[in-house]
């Protein structure tokens, strides 16, 4: 890991990744801030998952959601397309 990551709050699990419905997938660690991960988690929370590592108090926020039958397979097919 660079020095660049291990001092971020927000850690993308490896390979590119889509956060909005019908947009590519082009987030990476690399191109995003903490900021900007910050604000696509409250406005899309199923994409958290997709973190290894996020701060326990947004996360505890997201988690609190019951996931939904298309979250679940969204999740899997991110997980299965690594």
């Amino acid at each position: 890991m660079t020095n660049e990551i291990m001092t971020k709050k927000y850690i993308l699990k490896p390979g590119k990744h889509q956060f909005a419905p019908g947009s590519a997938a082009v987030h990476s660690n690399d191109n995003l801030n903490d900021e900007e991960a910050k604000w696509y988690i409250e406005k899309y929370p199923h994409i958290a998952d997709l973190f290894m590592q996020i701060p326990k108090d947004q996360k505890s926020a997201t988690s609190s959601r019951p996931k939904t039958k298309i979250q679940e397979k969204f999740n899997n097919s991110i997980i299965t397309n690594l």
